[in-house]
């Protein structure tokens, strides 16, 4: 422990994060804690691995064939792991309850919000039960970043605990692929799932969604020299690896989007800093009109959409997903202000759920989501889920931009995500879905930027040596955190 009135004797380690003041009033002090930092870390690819690696009877005895009336066995192992996830985070954060609290109060408002009103539409769900389960997989999900940022926490530990266990995620589905073929491999012959493979993970496009992210957090880690080369080869690698063998085009035009925008950000011209929030501002705005032109909410935006088609080899119908689009907006229409229930439509291919309306016109064809996070919100939680969703999305922005002048390198992994996300969810349901990785990283992101914000608040009550005050950032020789008392 290190206080600041005793400098002389208790004088911070050179290379130590900066950590953050835990007692109040004239006694306030600074504490370094890393001691749970491993536990925290085990935690958290729990959770991870929860929502990338399907439960292994289905991993390896997928069903194929008839859906109908299909429901799934909860699987013991992975109930087990929520289970313990939950508990553990739960425990870290009545522990440090204190710092707990200064950080909820920085936390994306509109995160709340959303949260609050997937639990409340429990009360008019088409599918109550469902709906509380999905509710308890996203609280956990937040749960779980609120307390990987309250213990050994800095901000290169973002990208470290992501880039480690994804890098692993790919060798480990291309070990399957190898060895595993007939498990790894797409069952079908349509177009998009010819040829394709889905390694380790449920599918092939959440495998090349995983695989987007990893590409540009080595890509970032190389431009920031936070990494080694030869270790930025071999992550790199695997990681294009695995976006090829899983054909997903919008994957790949995600990757190479957001590897240009850190290209540009941290490798372009001279004095580009200042015209950051330009740039992606204006990168947003055409994203969000790419997204309304591919919804057809603004009619004549439709020329807007040849590029998009002819980069990521997709049809005008966007292999298919308008006529899911058709379906899902026709039953928004029943309930549009509030929606059908968080997660109460998408429940499987059972007689019981209006999602089987898809099947009935277009084949026996299941889809298992809306293939656009925008629409699904709407359809769950309607317009009032969507305007929580834009409002996250604008403090995010507003966050990252804000960040500017404390970490200008961190920042871009932050702002290149956000965008790579923006893209995925024009084809994919990613926003808040607790099957998907795209959330607890979103949330781990939304968690560091409250975390960053009580640093700074506590750093400027606290008097500090200048080891103490060392930019954030630096890769530390040790892991900071802090208990609140």
């Amino acid at each position: 422990m290190w206080h600041p009135r005793n400098r002389r004797s208790q004088r911070a380690p050179r290379g130590t994060p900066v950590p953050f003041a835990v007692a109040s009033g004239p006694n306030r002090s600074w504490l370094v804690d890393s001691k749970y930092q491993a536990a925290i870390t085990l935690m958290f690819y729990t959770v991870l691995l929860l929502v990338t690696v399907p439960v292994p009877d289905t991993l390896f005895h997928p069903q194929y064939g008839e859906f109908h009336n299909y429901e799934p066995e909860p699987s013991r192992l992975y109930e087990t792991l929520k289970a313990s996830a939950l508990i553990v985070s739960g425990a870290v954060m009545i522990w440090r309850f204190s710092f707990t609290a200064l950080l909820m109060r920085e936390v994306n408002r509109f995160l709340i919000a959303f949260v609050v009103l997937t639990l409340l539409s429990t009360l008019w769900s088409i599918e109550p039960a469902i709906t509380l389960k999905q509710f308890l997989l996203l609280f956990l999900d937040c749960a779980a970043c609120c307390a990987c940022v309250t213990v050994g926490w800095y901000e290169r530990r973002f990208q470290e605990i992501l880039r480690s266990f994804l890098t692993a995620l790919m060798i480990g589905s291309l070990i399957f692929i190898i060895f595993w073929p007939d498990l790894a491999k797409e069952q079908g012959n349509t177009i998009s799932l010819e040829g394709a493979w889905h390694g380790l993970a449920g599918q092939k496009n959440a495998l090349g969604h995983a695989a987007s992210i990893t590409t540009f957090l080595w890509l970032h880690g190389l431009l920031t020299k936070e990494v080694k080369f030869w270790k930025f080869a071999l992550g790199f690698s695997a990681a294009i690896a695995c976006l090829i063998l899983s054909r997903s085009s919008t994957a790949m035009f995600c990757a190479l989007f957001a590897n240009l925008l850190l290209l540009l950000l941290l490798r372009g011209p001279k004095g580009k800093r200042r015209y950051m929030v330009f740039m992606v501002t204006v990168f947003a705005a055409l994203i969000l009109v790419y997204s309304l032109a591919a919804l057809n909410i603004v009619p004549g935006l439709d020329f807007l959409l040849q590029p998009f088609i002819a980069s990521t080899g997709k049809d005008a119908t966007f292999s298919g997903r308008t006529h899911i689009w058709e379906v899902l907006r026709e039953h928004i229409s029943h309930q549009p202000l509030l929606g059908s229930g968080y997660g109460a439509y998408w429940i499987g291919p059972l007689p019981r759920s209006p999602s089987t309306e898809t099947m009935e016109r277009y084949g026996n064809y299941y889809p298992s989501e809306g293939h656009n996070g925008y629409l699904d919100i709407i359809n769950d939680l309607g317009y009032v889920g969507l305007m929580c969703l834009l409002g996250f999305l604008v403090v995010f922005l507003r966050q990252s931009l804000a960040q500017l002048k404390i970490g200008y390198e961190q920042v871009t992994i932050y702002v290149a995500l956000l965008l790579e996300e923006l893209i995925s969810n024009m084809t994919s349901s990613q926003w808040f879905e607790p099957s998907s990785i795209s959330t607890p990283i979103i949330l781990l992101a939304t968690f560091a930027f409250a975390r960053s914000l009580v640093d700074q608040r506590l750093r400027g009550q606290t008097q500090q040596t200048p080891e103490a005050t060392r930019p954030i950032g630096r890769r530390p020789d040790n892991l900071a955190g802090g208990r609140a008392r």
